[in-house]
């Protein structure tokens, strides 16, 4: 055979006509890599080029170089140039037919086309996924007019930001400064009321709002109008702005709807205007009403519980309101020097403050799929590379027919590019499926994202993506692919893996594939799921009963209502106990005031304790199976003592009264709103209420009748499934009042769970990356030593014939591929530090170099290793030394 290609190449000088060159080197080189027969297969063909018009090509030019058309022997045509350059047509001429090589090639080479397209594909996919909901949650504009001017002010404390501000607070930065156009309040807690007049009453949410709210957002109605400066006041009449979905089903549709009235809670509210469908800020709202001067928190400097929303002046910066809040700031600081001592007000874009919750998860998720897309890529480089050193002699006939070292660079990085694009269409599908995986687990409420879909952005990345993925993957193999010498090539002289520099660049492609942070994440949250919480989640059902205001006026009947409800539930079949709470551990989270001991008073008020306050019923405890450790448990008839009381866990007992007996002992509360004295009536033992993952702070419980709210938390201890129980349940409230419906009914196992939404979809998500990592490394290191046994079959031969074993031959092979995984782990070793520092703030109880997580995803990545290597390892020992002589 290389005989035949010195005869052909004498016979073809360098300075042939660029087209036949390129059809002959085609179909040359097809025909060494498949005809069983070289020399027939070169006749043949070599026949047909002249049958096919090749032949009048050839004997033009011969006529014109005889006749002496001015060109040096042996120089280039000037109208063809050498191999590989453009024919008549020019560039885009040129990349057709490097695309039509490129579809040859792959097709030629199904199964290597295939395994780098899916490959791609996965990374390419995760990446485009993230990157839509990144864009959608942190870059894309809010759905208001000018929303780049809108901001949202909180309080801040020694300079770190709170999540709200006071509603006094807010009125003073509102009046004193001038860098607003408008500056709005908003309770971000939805506040849950019965609207009834209908056969079956029904449960809204309303968000209370300032009259400017929608004027600083700058969003009509689409009926009526919105609220007016006289409806925030005090006197103003009982209005609501409704939405566009309550609009269409409690009313119909009803284009007559302004004026008309709602019974909420008792109250009629008349309807004055409706919002466009779509419309939504933070919450998904049924109606709007204007807060008032009294209600809620609205008079306390110290009770936090509003968001301000701020529209700024044209050509105010947010540096310049921010310079004025801290003036007004600094003046309340020294008007108000118990409250606001290094108090602040401070402004963030409403986009990036509602997102900021969002952000550390998704950018955690954004690069973990770039990791992955890298893994890829480097998978994908290391198959090229082993292909395009199988593909030297096809290299090195291109290069002695004339084609130079640009020409086969370009066209090998066209055979990556359209890789590339083909894994990106396959990628963009994949990424819609990814999307609706992560809104499911963790869906974006506060933007009110629900999916995300196909978008121009997207397609954009996606695009860019494959093209950059294409050079980075393809730019290295090409050049080392090109590096050929012809004469060396063709005479066979090369059967090494490359020498020991491309034995080093292969081995690179495989090495730090496997991060840690993965395994961190998923050592963390089965820490998290194993947390004693200090009470029963099983068999615990909780539910939503609110009581209609204007019918349960007096506060005494709130709470025999409360005390009925449990007496029936109770009476039922397969229910061991049940109480009422105003807030469920775990998911709701807030209401914190300040205590201490009035025998011993702190000396400012960075000496009182921050303490978690509640309001329940007799036998919530028991309910919960949270043991009582001294004194007693609340009871009924406790409501109607003259003296007020309440119950402290432990933590709050030893801050306020360390090696004390706390029970009979005073405490002083502030709740914002004014100081009272408190009778310690017993003493319960440390549970979590805000988070799985907070230890127990200090607590304090009140009788209902204390504090007497119309909006309680049904929780029921059951000795059965719960499911069957709730039908019972819901009768048995309906029997007391038909206008009281059951709602928000969840198991305590499932509000556990749902708090550890976004830890678990970090945990599952890092771990199908370490996974899919994992099975990525496992095809790579396969791919290099399947390269590397079937590059040196001859020397493997030699070592066989002089009397290596089996055993010998495959641990040859098997050291390599575990050589190289060792150097992969040592590098993601070294970089588990790193990878710590950046996951730290979504870690529990787990150090950057935890020995559970080093030690499972050390034996982890040597076990993939080896896997990877063992067939390879045994085609080695199947080697025939007397084939394998005569592979030349």
């Amino acid at each position: 055979m290389r005989d035949l290609l010195r005869v052909l190449l004498r016979l073809f000088p360098e300075d042939m006509d660029g087209i036949l060159r390129a059809e002959m080197e085609e179909t040359f080189m097809d025909g060494y890599q498949v005809s069983s027969s070289p020399v027939r297969f070169v006749h043949r063909e070599f026949w047909t080029l002249f049958r096919a018009g090749a032949g009048e090509r050839v004997r033009s030019w011969l006529a014109g170089s005889r006749r002496g058309n001015g060109a040096p022997a042996g120089s280039p045509s000037p109208s063809r140039g050498g191999a590989g350059a453009p024919r008549s047509g020019g560039a885009f001429s040129t990349l057709r037919d490097d695309l039509r090589l490129a579809l040859r090639k792959l097709s030629k080479s199904a199964g290597f086309s295939a395994a780098a397209v899916v490959t791609l594909a996965v990374g390419i996919g995760a990446t485009v996924a993230m990157f839509s909901i990144l864009e959608v949650a942190l870059l894309r504009s809010l759905p208001y007019p000018e929303s780049e001017e809108l901001v949202l002010g909180r309080a801040t404390f020694q300079g770190e930001m709170n999540i709200t501000c006071s509603f006094p607070d807010y009125l003073s930065h509102k009046e004193g400064g001038e860098a607003f156009e408008v500056l709005a309040a908003v309770l971000p807690n939805l506040q849950r009321y019965t609207l009834t007049g209908k056969d079956v009453p029904d449960r809204v949410g309303a968000q209370w709002v300032t009259a400017d709210f929608f004027q600083a957002l700058g969003v009509a109605p689409a009926l009526g109008r919105t609220f007016s400066p006289e409806e925030g006041e005090p006197s103003g009449p009982a209005v609501a702005v409704i939405s566009h979905g309550l609009w269409q089903g409690w009313f119909g549709g009803d284009p007559e709807v302004v004026g008309k009235s709602l019974n909420l809670a008792g109250m009629q509210v008349a309807v004055i205007g409706v919002m466009p469908a779509g419309f939504r800020f933070m919450n998904d709202t049924d109606l709007w009403a204007p807060v008032r001067m009294g209600m809620f928190d609205t008079e306390g400097r110290r009770s936090h519980s509003w968001q301000a929303v701020g529209r700024l002046r044209d050509g105010v910066t947010l540096e310049q309101a921010q310079t004025q809040m801290d003036v007004i700031s600094a003046q309340l600081e020294e008007a108000y020097p118990e409250s606001h001592a290094d108090k602040g007000f401070g402004l963030v874009p409403l986009g990036g403050g509602l997102a900021e919750v969002y952000r550390p998860g998704i950018l955690l998720l954004m690069g973990a799929t770039t990791l992955l897309l890298l893994i890829a890529c480097g998978n994908v480089a290391g198959l090229l590379t082993a292909r395009a050193t199988a593909r030297k002699v096809d290299l090195s006939v291109r290069a002695a027919l004339g084609a130079s070292r640009a020409v086969l660079v370009r066209q090998l990085l066209v055979e990556s590019l359209l890789i590339a694009l083909l894994a990106g269409s396959g990628g963009s599908l994949l990424a819609l499926w990814i999307q609706q995986s992560v809104l499911g687990a963790v869906p974006l409420d506060l933007l009110g994202v629900r999916t995300v879909g196909l978008s121009g952005p997207m397609l954009f990345f996606a695009l860019g993506i494959s093209v950059v993925t294409a050079v980075l993957f393809g730019t290295g193999p090409a050049l080392a692919a090109s590096r050929t010498e012809p004469a060396e090539e063709l005479r066979g002289g090369r059967t090494t893996t490359g020498g020991r520099r491309g034995g080093r660049v292969r081995a690179g492609l495989v090495v730090g594939q496997v991060a840690m942070g993965s395994g961190l994440l998923i050592r963390s949250f089965v820490k998290l799921r194993g947390v004693d919480l200090g009470f029963q989640t099983e068999h615990l059902i909780t539910a939503n009963v609110s009581l209609n205001e204007g019918k349960y006026e007096d506060p005494g009947s709130r709470t025999r209502f409360f005390q009925e409800v449990v007496d029936n539930v109770e009476a039922l079949s397969g229910v061991e106990s049940a109480s009422f709470v105003n807030k469920i551990p775990i998911r709701d989270r807030w209401t914190n005031w300040f205590v201490w001991d009035p025998s011993n008073p702190p000396d400012a008020q960075e000496g009182r304790l921050s303490t978690y306050s509640r309001t329940v019923m007799p036998g919530y405890f028991e309910t919960l199976g949270i043991p009582i450790l001294r004194g007693r448990d609340h009871q009924l008839e406790d409501g109607g003592r003259d003296e007020p009381y309440l119950i402290v866990n432990q933590a709050a007992a030893e801050a306020l009264f360390p090696g004390q007996d706390p029970i009979g002992r005073r405490i002083r509360v502030f709740n914002g709103m004014g100081e009272d004295e408190y009778e310690v009536l017993g003493v319960v033992a440390d549970f979590r209420i805000t988070s799985v993952d907070r230890e127990p702070r200090p607590q304090m419980y009140y009788h209902h009748a204390t504090y007497p709210s119309s909006g309680m938390q049904l929780v029921v201890r059951a000795q059965r499934e719960e499911t069957t129980l709730m039908p019972a349940i819901r009768q048995a409230v309906l029997r007391l009042d038909q206008d009281v419906p059951l709602e928000n009914v969840v198991s305590a196992e499932e509000i556990v769970s749902n708090s550890l939404s976004t830890t678990r979809l970090l945990s599952v998500a890092t771990a199908v990356f370490a996974v899919t990592a994992l099975l990525l490394s496992l095809t790579g290191v396969y791919a290099v030593l399947a390269f590397y046994v079937g590059r040196r079959t001859r020397e493997i031969g030699i070592r066989v014939a002089f009397g290596a074993t089996g055993g010998q031959v495959s641990g040859m092979v098997l050291w390599r591929g575990l050589g190289m995984v060792g150097t992969g782990l040592g590098l993601g070793l070294m970089g588990a530090g790193l990878s710590a520092r950046v996951l730290q703030s979504q870690l529990y109880q787990v150090g950057s170099m935890d020995p559970v997580v080093l030690a499972s995803v050390s034996a982890g990545f040597i076990a993939v290793g080896a896997l990877a290597a063992i067939f390879p390892a045994q085609r080695a020992t199947r080697v025939d030394p007397v084939r394998a002589m005569q592979v030349e």
